[in-house]
């Protein structure tokens, strides 16, 4: 009687260096393994507060969503651990409108995530009597 193969699978479709997207239905996403997109926003990150307030987790998130679509895993590694919290103030406090894709991913290590957010921001709140 042969072992069953217990081995970590890889993501298919490309190596698990990073996360991996099936196609959602957003043209401008990148599937590769390690997102243009992340990395755009990692960089635009550069100098911003590491506070984990939720101040400033909306303003990474925003800053994020700006460049592109961002999954939660990838909002994860911007420091943003309470992403869908993030999110919901976000929409109802603070007027913006974010549209919520449900996507498989797959992390680092070639495990599936199917269910996994990914957040595209549609707009931004009006700015009233030019005030910043």
């Amino acid at each position: 009687m042969s072992k069953p193969d217990r081995r970590k699978k890889k993501a298919p479709g490309g190596e698990a260096g990073g996360v991996q997207v099936s196609k959602p239905n957003f043209p401008e996403w990148s599937d590769k393994p390690d997102s243009t997109n992340l990395h755009a926003a990692e960089q635009s990150l550069v100098g911003v507060s590491r506070s984990t307030s939720a101040e400033a987790q909306r303003d990474r998130i925003i800053r994020a969503l700006r460049i592109g679509p961002q999954t939660s895993y990838d909002l994860r590694r911007l420091g943003c651990y309470q992403a869908p919290a993030r999110i919901k103030e976000l929409r109802d406090r603070f007027g913006y409108s974010i549209l919520t894709k449900r996507v498989t991913l797959w992390d680092r290590d070639g495990w599936p995530h199917r269910g996994a957010a990914l957040y595209v921001l549609e707009s931004e709140p009006a700015v009233i009597g030019g005030a910043k």
